[in-house]
């Protein structure tokens, strides 16, 4: 890093992907291990090339200093099956906490992962480090690490990571990591098996000490994982990103998500037409956002298609609470909108300043001919999705809102009413049909007018949603 103090600007040793721009409140950036800005009880500064750690002692002293020089995981189950892992605590690495590559059926319970430099739980290989930043690349596959995983699954979204099957991760307190909570693998893309890995009754927060964005509590790939009744909160960014098909995610609350950033949603995923089968039930998403952003509780992004969105409940979440970018077969159904600007935002972005994701050759067709879209295993399976060029390609169809319950929302969607079907719709300004409106219990009584108006309205299991005690 460069500080030219006569022209006053700061140049990095290495360029960021995105770039730096000034006015901008999502588009900040800090400069840490810095010497002369250890001014302040607490602080310390790391000399890497001395090997002297400078720690500003508070006045009223510390009982013990830990550091970790620590860079491959804690603990690593390579192939092996059936082992549990019982209340532990990880702490004290620079990397991961635990990392598990193939086998089946090993457990992860009421495990404490904090104080690591990377994420807690990696299950699923990652990609050898790029030499340089990149948005995306082809890498090497290896064991323990993450790398450039994010930018090799972008060139290459059918990476068999080796994650093995029904593993699971529950009852986990996750918190204080650099870079993440959990990266999630298993399944195989070109056979559509699943993996059946599973993270449920967790709680994941402050996951984004080091990395602030697209580092998320939950990085589920693959096909057929699932994220079940956990709390993930406090992140500046995604509670979620997701990769894949066919994985659940049910009865997890959802808050305090994307408190910085712009463009972004709590769950997050997109680019890729072949990504269908998903499911996201029964959640409770509340405070989702920032006041300076364009955020969602669910984002379907450039040309996102094939996920149902049932049961869940939307209370002041984001400013567009799902933005359908451009895509096709997405369903919402049996949910329930509370205090929000707006529901819904449709587009066809696919016809516009996205066209050229749909152009012969380009991403979408890299994508789909690399998934083998048109093989009979996956037209039966997802039956649109080969005609999928062939279908006026980037128009948005056949998304599905029907049956859903809007409280206090002032504007249903905006885009055209022909890129979805648009059905039946409640809408109130009924707080009292609510069991406890001010303390946000959103389980509707017996006698609420929701289900005379709309009988085939299906209450939502409110009191099971979040972690349990299992």
């Amino acid at each position: 890093m460069n500080l030219d103090l006569v022209n006053k600007t700061v140049t990095t040793a290495q360029p960021h992907i995105y770039g730096f721009e000034s006015g901008k409140i999502f588009n900040r950036w800090f400069a840490f291990n810095l010497l002369e800005e250890v001014d302040a009880p607490g602080e310390y500064y790391i000399d890497r090339e001395q090997g002297i750690l400078y720690f500003y002692t508070p006045a009223d002293g510390v009982s013990s200093i830990e550091l970790s020089v620590v860079e491959r995981p804690l603990v690593s189950l390579m192939h092996t099956s059936y082992i549990i892992f019982r209340n532990i605590i990880f702490e004290g690495t620079r990397g991961i906490g635990l990392y598990i590559e193939g086998g089946t059926s090993n457990s992860i319970e009421n495990c404490v992962f904090r104080n690591l430099g990377l994420v807690g739980i990696l299950v699923g290989k990652g990609i050898k480090s790029f030499d340089q930043l990149q948005h995306a690349g082809t890498g090497t596959p290896e064991s323990g690490i993450i790398g450039s995983l994010y930018s090799h699954l972008y060139n290459n979204m059918v990476f068999n990571r080796d994650a093995g099957t029904n593993h699971l991760i529950t009852g986990c307190h996750i918190y204080n990591t650099g870079s993440g909570g959990i990266i999630l693998g298993g399944g195989n893309r070109l056979s559509l098996e699943k993996g059946n890995n599973t993270v449920m009754n967790c709680r994941i927060h402050d996951f984004n000490r080091l990395d602030r964005s697209y580092k998320v509590g939950v990085n589920i790939d693959g096909v057929g994982n699932i994220i079940r009744n956990n709390e993930i909160y406090n992140c500046p960014g995604s509670a979620i990103l997701l990769h894949g098909n066919d994985h659940l995610i049910s009865k997890n609350i959802i808050h305090h998500a994307v408190t910085d950033g712009d463009d972004m949603g709590a769950i997050y995923y997109g680019r890729d037409p072949s990504e269908l089968g998903n499911k996201v039930s029964n959640n409770f998403f509340h405070h989702i956002g920032n006041d300076h952003g364009m955020i969602m509780a669910v984002y379907h992004n450039d040309g996102a298609c094939g996920m149902e969105v049932t049961g869940n409940i939307f209370y002041k979440a984001g400013l567009r609470t799902v933005m359908i970018g451009g895509g096709n077969d997405n369903v919402y159904q049996n949910n329930i909108f509370i205090d929000l600007p707006m529901a819904f935002h449709l587009d066809n972005r696919l016809q516009h300043w996205a066209g050229n994701l749909i152009k012969k050759g380009e991403l979408f067709q890299i994508r789909l001919d690399a998934f083998n879209y048109q093989h009979p295993l996956y037209s039966i399976a997802y039956p649109s999705l080969a005609n999928y060029f062939f279908d006026t390609v980037g128009l948005p169809k056949r998304n599905y809102i029907d049956n859903n319950v809007f409280v206090n929302v002032k504007m249903l969607h905006n885009g055209s009413s022909t890129w979805a079907y648009i059905g039946k719709s409640y809408f109130t300004c009924d707080q009292t049909m609510f069991v406890d409106f001010s303390n946000m219990n959103f389980t509707l009584k017996a006698n609420a007018d929701v289900y005379k108006v709309m009988p085939e309205f299906k209450k939502i299991p409110f009191s099971e949603i979040g972690p349990h005690q299992v």
